[in-house]
Protein backbone atom coordinates (compact mmCIF):
# COMPACT_ATOMS: atom_id res chain seq x y z
CA UNK A 1 0.00 0.00 0.00
CA UNK A 2 1.66 3.19 -1.21
CA UNK A 3 0.70 6.21 0.86
CA UNK A 4 1.01 8.64 -2.05
CA UNK A 5 -1.63 6.66 -3.97
CA UNK A 6 -4.28 7.01 -1.26
CA UNK A 7 -7.01 9.55 -1.96
CA UNK A 8 -9.99 10.54 0.19
CA UNK A 9 -13.19 11.81 -1.40
CA UNK A 10 -15.57 13.74 0.86
CA UNK A 11 -19.11 13.92 -0.51
CA UNK A 12 -20.41 17.31 0.61
CA UNK A 13 -23.34 18.17 -1.64
CA UNK A 14 -26.37 17.23 0.45
CA UNK A 15 -29.04 19.69 1.59
CA UNK A 16 -29.96 18.30 5.02
CA UNK A 17 -33.62 19.35 5.06
CA UNK A 18 -34.14 17.63 8.41
CA UNK A 19 -32.05 20.42 10.00
CA UNK A 20 -34.18 23.27 8.67
CA UNK A 21 -34.19 26.19 9.47
CA UNK A 22 -30.55 25.94 10.56
CA UNK A 23 -29.77 24.16 7.29
CA UNK A 24 -30.54 25.94 4.00
CA UNK A 25 -29.62 25.38 0.35
CA UNK A 26 -26.48 27.51 0.62
CA UNK A 27 -25.73 26.38 4.19
CA UNK A 28 -26.38 22.64 4.38
CA UNK A 29 -26.02 20.36 7.38
CA UNK A 30 -22.31 19.76 6.78
CA UNK A 31 -21.70 23.50 7.29
CA UNK A 32 -23.27 23.47 10.78
CA UNK A 33 -21.33 23.17 14.07
CA UNK A 34 -22.80 19.75 14.86
CA UNK A 35 -19.52 17.93 15.56
CA UNK A 36 -19.62 18.86 19.25
CA UNK A 37 -19.46 22.53 18.31
CA UNK A 38 -17.21 22.11 15.26
CA UNK A 39 -18.29 22.40 11.63
CA UNK A 40 -19.05 18.88 10.35
CA UNK A 41 -17.11 19.36 7.11
CA UNK A 42 -14.06 20.71 8.93
CA UNK A 43 -14.18 17.82 11.38
CA UNK A 44 -14.28 15.37 8.46
CA UNK A 45 -11.23 16.94 6.81
CA UNK A 46 -9.35 16.97 10.11
CA UNK A 47 -10.21 13.30 10.73
CA UNK A 48 -8.31 12.30 7.58
CA UNK A 49 -5.04 13.98 8.59
CA UNK A 50 -2.22 11.56 9.24
CA UNK A 51 -3.53 8.90 6.86
CA UNK A 52 -3.98 10.96 3.70
CA UNK A 53 -1.56 13.56 2.35
CA UNK A 54 -3.16 17.04 2.20
CA UNK A 55 -2.99 17.05 -1.61
CA UNK A 56 -4.84 13.72 -1.72
CA UNK A 57 -8.04 14.90 -0.01
CA UNK A 58 -10.90 15.99 -2.27
CA UNK A 59 -14.26 17.60 -1.57
CA UNK A 60 -17.13 17.09 -4.02
CA UNK A 61 -19.92 19.62 -3.70
CA UNK A 62 -22.46 21.47 -5.85
CA UNK A 63 -22.30 24.93 -7.39
CA UNK A 64 -24.53 26.53 -4.75
CA UNK A 65 -22.28 25.34 -1.92
CA UNK A 66 -18.80 25.61 -3.42
CA UNK A 67 -18.38 29.20 -2.24
CA UNK A 68 -19.36 28.17 1.28
CA UNK A 69 -16.78 25.38 1.25
CA UNK A 70 -14.06 27.83 0.32
CA UNK A 71 -15.22 30.32 2.94
CA UNK A 72 -15.31 27.75 5.75
CA UNK A 73 -12.05 26.06 4.69
CA UNK A 74 -9.90 28.92 3.38
CA UNK A 75 -6.71 26.83 3.61
CA UNK A 76 -8.14 23.93 1.63
CA UNK A 77 -6.71 23.90 -1.94
CA UNK A 78 -9.25 25.29 -4.40
CA UNK A 79 -8.16 22.84 -7.08
CA UNK A 80 -9.19 19.96 -4.80
CA UNK A 81 -12.80 21.15 -4.59
CA UNK A 82 -14.72 19.29 -7.29
CA UNK A 83 -17.94 21.01 -8.30
CA UNK A 84 -20.72 18.81 -9.67
CA UNK A 85 -22.42 20.27 -12.76
CA UNK A 86 -25.83 19.23 -11.39
CA UNK A 87 -27.58 17.10 -8.75
CA UNK A 88 -27.23 13.45 -9.81
CA UNK A 89 -26.94 11.47 -6.51
CA UNK A 90 -23.91 9.57 -5.21
CA UNK A 91 -23.09 7.31 -8.19
CA UNK A 92 -22.32 10.19 -10.62
CA UNK A 93 -20.61 12.05 -7.76
CA UNK A 94 -18.24 9.12 -7.27
CA UNK A 95 -17.79 8.71 -11.02
CA UNK A 96 -16.71 12.36 -11.34
CA UNK A 97 -14.31 12.04 -8.42
CA UNK A 98 -12.85 8.83 -9.87
CA UNK A 99 -12.29 10.47 -13.26
CA UNK A 100 -10.70 13.54 -11.67
CA UNK A 101 -8.36 11.55 -9.44
CA UNK A 102 -7.31 9.10 -12.14
CA UNK A 103 -6.34 11.99 -14.39
CA UNK A 104 -3.69 12.77 -11.76
CA UNK A 105 -2.95 9.33 -10.32
CA UNK A 106 -3.95 6.33 -12.50
CA UNK A 107 -3.07 3.84 -9.72
CA UNK A 108 -5.21 5.50 -7.07
CA UNK A 109 -6.88 3.85 -4.11
CA UNK A 110 -9.93 5.77 -2.91
CA UNK A 111 -11.78 6.12 0.37
CA UNK A 112 -15.17 7.76 -0.11
CA UNK A 113 -17.07 9.20 2.84
CA UNK A 114 -19.87 11.62 3.70
CA UNK A 115 -19.13 15.07 5.10
CA UNK A 116 -21.81 14.97 7.79
CA UNK A 117 -20.87 12.29 10.31
CA UNK A 118 -19.38 12.37 13.79
CA UNK A 119 -16.79 9.59 14.22
CA UNK A 120 -14.52 8.97 17.21
CA UNK A 121 -11.79 8.11 18.05
CA UNK A 122 -9.63 9.04 15.07
CA UNK A 123 -7.09 6.28 15.75
CA UNK A 124 -9.74 3.58 15.44
CA UNK A 125 -11.16 5.28 12.36
CA UNK A 126 -7.76 5.12 10.67
CA UNK A 127 -7.37 1.49 11.72
CA UNK A 128 -10.63 0.43 10.10
CA UNK A 129 -9.80 2.38 6.93
CA UNK A 130 -6.41 0.67 6.65
CA UNK A 131 -8.17 -2.68 6.94
CA UNK A 132 -10.55 -1.78 4.13
CA UNK A 133 -7.78 -0.35 1.94
CA UNK A 134 -5.82 -3.59 2.27
CA UNK A 135 -8.85 -5.68 1.27
CA UNK A 136 -9.46 -3.49 -1.78
CA UNK A 137 -5.87 -3.82 -3.03
CA UNK A 138 -6.80 -6.73 -5.33
CA UNK A 139 -8.44 -4.24 -7.75
CA UNK A 140 -11.69 -6.20 -7.43
CA UNK A 141 -13.07 -6.01 -3.91
CA UNK A 142 -15.34 -3.11 -3.03
CA UNK A 143 -15.30 -2.40 0.68
CA UNK A 144 -18.03 -0.83 2.75
CA UNK A 145 -18.00 -0.19 6.48
CA UNK A 146 -20.81 -1.32 8.76
CA UNK A 147 -21.72 -0.07 12.22
CA UNK A 148 -22.97 -2.47 14.89
CA UNK A 149 -26.62 -1.48 15.51
CA UNK A 150 -27.54 -0.35 19.01
CA UNK A 151 -31.30 0.01 18.46
CA UNK A 152 -33.83 -0.97 15.76
CA UNK A 153 -33.25 2.06 13.54
CA UNK A 154 -35.64 2.60 10.64
CA UNK A 155 -33.67 5.49 9.16
CA UNK A 156 -30.57 3.49 8.19
CA UNK A 157 -29.90 0.90 5.53
CA UNK A 158 -28.56 -2.45 6.72
CA UNK A 159 -25.93 -4.85 5.46
CA UNK A 160 -26.42 -8.55 6.08
CA UNK A 161 -23.03 -10.14 6.77
CA UNK A 162 -21.95 -13.47 5.34
CA UNK A 163 -18.92 -15.54 6.28
CA UNK A 164 -15.86 -13.93 7.91
CA UNK A 165 -13.10 -13.27 5.41
CA UNK A 166 -10.28 -14.09 7.83
CA UNK A 167 -9.34 -13.80 11.48
CA UNK A 168 -7.88 -10.30 11.34
CA UNK A 169 -9.20 -7.21 13.14
CA UNK A 170 -11.34 -5.23 12.67
CA UNK A 171 -13.58 -8.07 11.54
CA UNK A 172 -14.45 -8.29 7.86
CA UNK A 173 -17.18 -10.32 6.20
CA UNK A 174 -18.49 -11.07 2.77
CA UNK A 175 -21.52 -8.82 2.26
CA UNK A 176 -24.47 -11.14 1.73
CA UNK A 177 -26.96 -8.46 0.75
CA UNK A 178 -27.98 -4.87 1.32
CA UNK A 179 -31.33 -4.17 2.94
CA UNK A 180 -33.16 -0.88 2.50
CA UNK A 181 -34.44 1.21 5.40
CA UNK A 182 -36.84 -1.21 7.13
CA UNK A 183 -40.05 -0.72 9.06
CA UNK A 184 -39.82 -1.03 12.85
CA UNK A 185 -40.82 -4.71 12.99
CA UNK A 186 -38.19 -5.66 10.40
CA UNK A 187 -35.52 -3.58 12.13
CA UNK A 188 -36.32 -5.38 15.38
CA UNK A 189 -35.91 -8.71 13.59
CA UNK A 190 -32.53 -7.63 12.23
CA UNK A 191 -31.37 -6.62 15.70
CA UNK A 192 -32.54 -9.86 17.28
CA UNK A 193 -31.05 -12.07 14.55
CA UNK A 194 -27.56 -10.56 14.67
CA UNK A 195 -25.35 -10.54 11.62
CA UNK A 196 -26.66 -7.16 10.44
CA UNK A 197 -24.74 -3.88 10.42
CA UNK A 198 -25.88 -0.35 9.70
CA UNK A 199 -24.63 0.92 6.35
CA UNK A 200 -22.30 3.82 7.18
CA UNK A 201 -22.00 5.10 3.60
CA UNK A 202 -18.19 4.92 3.80
CA UNK A 203 -16.36 2.96 1.09
CA UNK A 204 -12.87 1.90 0.00
CA UNK A 205 -11.76 0.60 -3.40
CA UNK A 206 -9.17 1.16 -6.07
CA UNK A 207 -10.09 3.31 -9.04
CA UNK A 208 -9.58 0.26 -11.24
CA UNK A 209 -11.83 -1.80 -8.97
CA UNK A 210 -14.77 0.62 -8.98
CA UNK A 211 -14.53 1.11 -12.75
CA UNK A 212 -14.58 -2.67 -13.26
CA UNK A 213 -17.65 -2.93 -11.04
CA UNK A 214 -19.34 -0.16 -13.02
CA UNK A 215 -18.59 -1.91 -16.29
CA UNK A 216 -20.04 -5.18 -15.01
CA UNK A 217 -23.06 -3.82 -13.18
CA UNK A 218 -23.99 -0.47 -14.72
CA UNK A 219 -22.59 0.08 -18.24
CA UNK A 220 -24.15 3.56 -18.68
CA UNK A 221 -22.37 4.72 -15.52
CA UNK A 222 -19.14 3.13 -16.71
CA UNK A 223 -19.43 4.87 -20.09
CA UNK A 224 -20.00 8.26 -18.45
CA UNK A 225 -17.04 7.69 -16.13
CA UNK A 226 -14.74 6.77 -19.01
CA UNK A 227 -15.87 9.83 -20.97
CA UNK A 228 -15.18 12.07 -17.97
CA UNK A 229 -11.81 10.43 -17.42
CA UNK A 230 -10.76 11.03 -21.04
CA UNK A 231 -12.01 14.62 -20.94
CA UNK A 232 -10.20 15.32 -17.68
CA UNK A 233 -6.91 14.15 -19.15
CA UNK A 234 -7.41 16.47 -22.09
CA UNK A 235 -8.56 19.42 -19.96
CA UNK A 236 -11.95 19.62 -21.73
CA UNK A 237 -14.23 20.92 -18.99
CA UNK A 238 -17.32 21.18 -21.19
CA UNK A 239 -16.94 17.52 -22.15
CA UNK A 240 -16.63 16.55 -18.48
CA UNK A 241 -19.88 18.39 -17.78
CA UNK A 242 -21.70 16.71 -20.66
CA UNK A 243 -20.56 13.25 -19.59
CA UNK A 244 -21.53 13.88 -15.97
CA UNK A 245 -25.03 14.94 -16.95
CA UNK A 246 -25.41 11.77 -19.02
CA UNK A 247 -24.63 9.53 -16.03
CA UNK A 248 -27.62 7.73 -14.48
CA UNK A 249 -29.12 9.67 -11.59
CA UNK A 250 -28.87 7.05 -8.86
CA UNK A 251 -27.08 6.09 -5.66
CA UNK A 252 -23.86 4.09 -5.62
CA UNK A 253 -25.52 1.50 -3.37
CA UNK A 254 -28.27 0.83 -5.88
CA UNK A 255 -26.14 1.20 -9.00
CA UNK A 256 -23.12 -0.83 -7.90
CA UNK A 257 -22.88 -2.15 -4.35
CA UNK A 258 -26.13 -4.13 -4.24
CA UNK A 259 -25.26 -6.01 -7.43
CA UNK A 260 -21.51 -6.60 -7.18
CA UNK A 261 -20.37 -10.13 -6.22
CA UNK A 262 -17.16 -8.77 -4.72
CA UNK A 263 -18.26 -6.68 -1.72
CA UNK A 264 -16.68 -6.92 1.71
CA UNK A 265 -17.94 -5.22 4.85
CA UNK A 266 -15.53 -4.13 7.58
CA UNK A 267 -16.96 -3.63 11.04
CA UNK A 268 -16.56 0.01 12.05
CA UNK A 269 -15.06 -0.14 15.53
CA UNK A 270 -15.78 3.51 16.29
CA UNK A 271 -18.41 5.72 17.87
CA UNK A 272 -20.49 6.75 14.87
CA UNK A 273 -23.39 9.13 14.39
CA UNK A 274 -24.68 10.35 11.06
CA UNK A 275 -26.42 13.32 12.76
CA UNK A 276 -29.52 12.58 10.72
CA UNK A 277 -31.94 14.89 12.52
CA UNK A 278 -32.18 17.17 15.53
CA UNK A 279 -32.70 14.08 17.68
CA UNK A 280 -28.96 13.50 17.27
CA UNK A 281 -28.38 16.42 19.65
CA UNK A 282 -28.72 13.87 22.44
CA UNK A 283 -25.32 12.51 21.43
CA UNK A 284 -23.54 15.63 20.14
CA UNK A 285 -25.01 18.32 22.44
CA UNK A 286 -24.79 19.10 26.15
CA UNK A 287 -27.50 17.78 28.46
CA UNK A 288 -28.71 19.03 31.85
CA UNK A 289 -30.23 17.06 34.71
CA UNK A 290 -33.72 17.28 33.19
CA UNK A 291 -32.69 15.73 29.85
CA UNK A 292 -32.78 19.06 28.06
CA UNK A 293 -30.03 18.81 25.47
CA UNK A 294 -28.63 21.86 23.71
CA UNK A 295 -26.11 22.78 21.06
CA UNK A 296 -25.44 26.50 21.29
CA UNK A 297 -23.16 28.48 18.97
CA UNK A 298 -22.11 32.08 18.37
CA UNK A 299 -22.96 33.33 21.87
CA UNK A 300 -26.37 31.65 22.25
CA UNK A 301 -27.60 30.65 25.70
CA UNK A 302 -30.37 28.59 27.26
CA UNK A 303 -32.49 28.92 30.40
CA UNK A 304 -34.78 26.05 31.42
CA UNK A 305 -37.28 25.79 34.29
CA UNK A 306 -39.80 23.01 34.92
CA UNK A 307 -38.90 21.62 31.48
CA UNK A 308 -37.75 18.14 30.55
CA UNK A 309 -36.51 16.26 27.51
CA UNK A 310 -36.24 19.20 25.12
CA UNK A 311 -33.74 19.62 22.28
CA UNK A 312 -32.43 23.12 21.58
CA UNK A 313 -30.27 24.35 18.72
CA UNK A 314 -29.48 28.08 18.70
CA UNK A 315 -27.00 30.41 17.02
CA UNK A 316 -26.09 34.03 17.64
CA UNK A 317 -26.61 36.47 20.50
CA UNK A 318 -29.92 35.14 21.80
CA UNK A 319 -31.28 33.24 24.77
CA UNK A 320 -33.76 30.39 24.44
CA UNK A 321 -35.93 30.15 27.56
CA UNK A 322 -37.89 26.97 28.26
CA UNK A 323 -40.66 27.09 30.88
CA UNK A 324 -43.00 24.23 31.65
CA UNK A 325 -42.52 22.38 28.36
CA UNK A 326 -41.55 18.80 27.58
CA UNK A 327 -40.22 16.84 24.62
CA UNK A 328 -39.92 19.73 22.17
CA UNK A 329 -37.41 20.65 19.50
CA UNK A 330 -36.62 24.38 19.51
CA UNK A 331 -34.41 25.88 16.81
CA UNK A 332 -33.55 29.59 16.80
CA UNK A 333 -31.33 30.90 13.99
CA UNK A 334 -31.19 34.17 12.08
CA UNK A 335 -34.59 34.88 10.58
CA UNK A 336 -36.48 31.79 11.77
CA UNK A 337 -37.61 29.92 14.88
CA UNK A 338 -38.86 26.34 14.77
CA UNK A 339 -40.87 24.61 17.51
CA UNK A 340 -42.10 21.05 17.02
CA UNK A 341 -42.70 17.89 19.06
CA UNK A 342 -39.52 15.90 19.48
CA UNK A 343 -41.20 12.84 18.01
CA UNK A 344 -41.71 14.71 14.71
CA UNK A 345 -38.10 15.87 14.36
CA UNK A 346 -37.36 13.37 11.60
CA UNK A 347 -40.32 14.59 9.52
CA UNK A 348 -39.16 18.14 8.89
CA UNK A 349 -38.98 17.53 5.16
CA UNK A 350 -42.77 17.91 5.13
CA UNK A 351 -42.48 21.37 6.65
CA UNK A 352 -39.75 22.36 4.19
CA UNK A 353 -42.02 21.35 1.31
CA UNK A 354 -44.82 23.43 2.84
CA UNK A 355 -42.49 26.44 3.11
CA UNK A 356 -41.57 25.95 -0.55
CA UNK A 357 -45.24 25.73 -1.53
CA UNK A 358 -45.85 29.03 0.29
CA UNK A 359 -43.31 30.69 -2.01
CA UNK A 360 -40.89 31.49 0.84
CA UNK A 361 -37.71 30.97 -1.15
CA UNK A 362 -35.99 33.36 1.27
CA UNK A 363 -36.27 30.66 3.96
CA UNK A 364 -34.84 27.87 1.83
Amino acid sequence: MTVKSLHAVIMAGGSGTRFWPASRAARPKQFLPLARGRILLQATVDRLAGLFAPDRVWIVTNGAQARGVRRLLPQFPREQVIVEPGPRDTAPCIALATATIEARDPGATMVVLPADQVIEPVEQFHRMLRRGIALAADDRTLVTFGVAPTFPATGYGYIECGDPLDGAEPRAFAARRFREKPDLATAQQFLAAGGFLWNSGIFAWTAAGIRAAMAAGNPPLAEATEAMRAAQRQGRRAAVRRAFLQAPKTSVDYAIMEHSPHVAVVEATVEWDDVGSFRALTSVGVADGDRNCALLAGGAAQIALHSQGNLVYAEGKRTVALFGVQELVVVAVGDAVLVCPRERAADLKQLVEHVRAQGRADLL
